[in-house]
């Protein structure tokens, strides 16, 4: 594969990853709006109710209130005993989600100032006006004598997301100067006993306890579960002394309105029906209990991390896996994410449910593209190149990575095999062409199907006779042992067919062959568009195919040269043969006849035709041809101890020169 086919896959690993990134950069508001959403699944429908503090409860003006006091809103002298009620019971904090902007009788608002002055421990209600950028362009407060007898106040604006949604809450407003803190921080800084608050710009710290807040001072809400999730203890029931007050004892209380009448409901992640006060209420809950949600900048940094990570791991699969692998395997990934991120919610983080997955979807979409028009369209040349004569096994194997097989010419370490039918010629000139077509047809599928068993690659037939090697156009670090177990398997084969053809009354024959392991150039040759066949070029193909031709001269089925002796000599049993110059060749090499494997009993008779051997390299006429004429005696069809021996009668009368080397000078192929 040249460089710029490498650099390609990587240049479009990214390209998923910064259209992401740039989309979450720019807080793309479609996609920002189902991220959103995935905050109120997490309540609703993954994490469900938690447990609420026990330190809270609300005062409902709810219908049954009304029903019983009357038409809301209600003069200020209801609430006189309601305040009294809450003070006799030891209540920590009474929090109205109320104001009182408007003037009754003079009498009636003094009195309920005195009872707020009483209490001690009573906030009121300030709600703003706000403009597109949330400054504050109004507000609304209780008259100056009530508001001054109170111990606080907290405003009660509840800002909606888009879509409607409450899942943020302004803890701090900035008015005339100074921060006026929401209604749920001032009950949370009663509860922990802070009178002060000191705000940063993403952080607000009560004492030791630091709430996470954004830019402008919003915390994310962590909901605990529907409406009614506190105890709600009706207003008229408390003024009526019907609520027992150890009930009330110590609690931060926030009254404010439920019935639906009053119309005062907010949408929350839970239900599009909440009274505003319970929102208020969680937002003390969560200071007080220090359950925040955060998304902050750490937060932002794991997102793009997650967003490059799913990207290039998803284009890798997509890259390394069949498609119909990568892509279970891509929603695998994305819903294992989306678990991830899931827990980490649950440990007090918001980080995105959105962004990551998209990355892995696009990586996806432009790696399964990218794959079929360039990777996919290699491998389907590279299966159209090789299945005719490459085993399954190894041509899925350059799908994967079409780059090993280096097309155009490499210098590959191989072993290669030429094998012919011994005696085809007589056996085609007494049988009519379409029977020697049948029978022939019948031997190669057969051979053809052992070589690929054995992963070798079928190069060609040449007549009855067949060309394979192993180590190219994958290379195979064991090519010389699979190449001699594939020998031993073929034999085998042939007698198989042997036997299935004596039972059709077809005469049988048998093969032999000749194998040689070396380094050759491997590559396409041909005419570009015309004619092109992957083959191997050099000397360790001329030697494989002399040696199967010497195998003949040898009387021997399979004759190996030294070079795949010496790969294959720990597992396979050899019987050497000769030193011999083939034709045309000045560099003499050692032949092997192979035998089998060493498994495989060892026969007496191989280390007599070796001491044999040694006597003849060592001169010695007579006692040589006496020991190979012993071999004959036993075995008379054995020709490689009948060279020998009538080498030596040759010898016997003609002696070589004194510096004989003992190498045989082939005469022909």
């Amino acid at each position: 594969m040249s460089r710029n086919s490498r650099v390609a896959p990587f240049l479009f690993a990214f390209i998923p990853i910064f259209i992401v990134i740039a989309l979450y950069y720019n807080q793309n508001s479609f996609l920002e709006a189902f991220e959103a959403k995935t905050y109120d699944l997490r309540f609703r429908d993954l994490r469900g109710a938690i447990p609420p503090s026990k330190d809270i409860a609300i005062v409902a003006i709810d219908d049954k209130s009304i029903a019983e006091l009357g038409r809301f809103p209600w003069t200020r002298i209801q609430y006189i005993p309601l305040l009294e009620q809450l003070s006799a019971a030891g209540t920590k904090v009474v929090l109205l989600d109320a104001f009182f902007s408007e003037r009754e009788k003079s009498s009636v608002d003094r009195a309920f100032a005195a009872a707020i002055r009483k209490a001690g421990n009573v906030v009121l209600a300030v709600p703003f006006d706000f403009d597109k950028e949330l400054r504050v362009t109004g507000s609304t407060h209780s008259l100056p004598e009530i508001e001054s007898a109170a111990a606080g106040i907290g405003h009660i604006n509840l800002l909606p997301e888009d879509d409607g949604v409450n899942r943020r809450n302004k803890l701090l407003v900035e008015a005339d100067g100074k921060l006026i803190p929401s209604l749920g921080l001032r009950g949370a800084m009663f509860a922990l006993g802070e009178k002060e608050f000191v705000a940063s710009p993403f952080e607000i710290s009560l004492g030791k306890r630091h709430i996470p807040v954004e830019e402008n001072y919003s915390m994310w809400i962590n909901y605990t579960g529907k409406p009614g999730t506190y105890p709600r203890y009706s207003f008229t029931d408390i003024v009526h002394g019907r609520i027992d007050p150890a009930l009330l004892k110590d609690k931060v209380i926030f009254m404010g309105a439920t019935a639906l009448g009053i119309y005062d409901m907010r949408v929350t992640p839970f239900d599009n029906n909440s009274p505003g006060v319970e929102v208020h209420a969680t937002v003390a809950d969560d200071i007080i209990s220090g359950r925040f949600i955060r998304r902050t900048g750490l937060e932002a940094l794991f997102d793009m991390g997650l967003i490059v990570a799913l990207g290039l791991v998803t284009f890798y699969l997509t890259m390394r896996l069949r498609l119909h692998i990568a892509i279970p395997a891509v929603f695998l990934l994305s819903a294992g994410y989306v678990w991830l991120s899931y827990w980490i919610f649950l440990q007090g983080h918001w980080v995105s449910m959105i962004y990551p997955p998209l990355a892995a979807m696009i990586s996806l979409s432009i790696g399964g593209s990218f794959r079929y028009l360039v990777l996919d369209r290699s491998a389907r040349e590279m299966r159209s190149m090789f299945s005719s004569y490459l085993s399954a096994k190894l041509v899925t194997r350059l799908e994967k990575d079409p780059d090993i097989a280096k097309i155009g010419g490499d210098n590959k370490e191989v072993t290669v095999l030429f094998t012919d039918i011994k005696g085809f010629t007589t056996f085609s000139e007494k049988r009519p062409p379409q029977e020697v077509v049948t029978r022939l047809n019948e031997y190669l599928a057969a051979m053809v199907h052992v070589i690929e068993q054995f992963d070798g690659t079928v190069d060609k037939f040449i007549g009855d006779g067949i060309m394979a090697y192993w180590g190219a156009p994958i290379e195979q670090a064991d090519h010389a042992k699979l190449s001699v177990a594939c020998m031993l398997a073929m034999e085998k084969e042939m007698e198989r067919l042997g036997a299935k053809w004596k039972v059709e009354g077809v005469e049988p024959f048998s093969i032999r062959g000749g194998a040689q392991s070396g380094e050759v150039v491997a590559g396409n040759v041909g005419s570009l568009g015309k004619k092109m066949e992957y083959t191997l070029i050099g000397d360790t193909v001329n030697q494989a195919a002399r040696l199967e031709g010497a195998a003949k001269y040898y009387g021997v089925d399979f004759l190996i040269g030294e070079s795949t002796y010496l790969m294959t000599s720990d597992i396979y049993r050899y019987r050497e043969l000769d030193k011999a110059r083939m034709v045309g060749k000045q560099v003499p090499v050692t032949i092997y006849e192979l035998l089998g494997s060493l498994s495989e009993p060892e026969d007496e008779r191989l280390a007599k035709f070796g001491a044999a051997l040694s006597l003849y390299r060592a001169q010695k006429w007579e006692e040589a041809g006496r020991c190979f004429a012993a071999i004959l005696n036993e075995i008379p069809k054995d020709r490689p101890s009948r060279i020998y021996y009538d080498r030596c009668e040759y010898f016997k009368g003609n002696p070589p020169a004194k510096d004989w080397d003992g190498i045989f000078n082939r005469t022909d192929k």
